[in-house]
């Protein structure tokens, strides 16, 4: 007597899945070649009138003036743009220069750890939801590089990666590829960034 053959269909809810993520890949590639788009053509007509091109020079303006002119919602401005792990700027060597702008160390501090909280929160999402363009943002030897110290050091790895001078955004991304836990992700990427700043500002306060 024959058996008969089971079919089995593949899982709607796992279907539904795959296409949601090739959908979202698409959508970011998309995103991507229209962002490159927009700066090859403000490249070419920032000094035109049309209203996207003076929008964003007003824009560019607004960062510009209050990132150089040290105001709060420049140091806010620093650490939202400059956390981000694309983009490369000195934070340390900022924040001494918020030091001496006169403001409180407290209140600087403050507006320094709301501009982080949010663009290490928009690196740890993009490794959690965009696995694999992260890995080929970040050079392979980086990225498994930073996977090893944090499979071997664990919570430690993430504290001394924020309170020193290291690449703490990019360990965000690979934390969020790897899904590592969020609570203790910020916890001691908060912890690590505290201590770092704290002993800056001693250091320049006091000594």
């Amino acid at each position: 007597m024959k058996k008969k053959s089971i079919n089995f269909r593949e899982n709607r809810i796992f279907l539904y899945n795959r296409l949601g993520k090739r959908s979202f890949g698409i959508g970011v590639i998309v995103l991507g070649l229209l962002i490159v788009l927009l700066g090859v053509s403000y490249f070419f007509l920032k000094d035109s009138d049309i209203f996207i091109f003076k929008f964003m020079n007003m824009m560019i303006s607004h960062f510009s003036y209050h990132i150089g002119g040290s105001s709060l919602l420049g140091v806010f401005y620093t650490t939202l743009i400059g956390g981000l792990f694309f983009v490369s700027i000195p934070l340390e060597l900022l924040f001494i220069k918020f030091l001496k702008t006169g403001h409180y160390f407290l209140i600087i501090m403050l507006f320094y750890f709301i501009g982080l909280l949010i663009s290490y929160s928009i690196n740890y999402f993009i490794g959690l939801k965009l696995s694999k363009v992260s890995k080929k943002l970040i050079s392979p030897k980086k990225f498994y590089k930073i996977k090893g110290l944090t499979n071997k050091y664990g919570a430690l790895a993430v504290f001394f990666f924020n309170a020193l001078p290291l690449p703490s955004q990019l360990l965000a991304v690979v934390l969020g590829v790897f899904r590592y836990n969020k609570t203790r992700f910020y916890i001691f990427f908060l912890l690590g960034q505290l201590v770092k700043y704290l002993i800056i500002s001693i250091v320049f306060l006091f000594f």
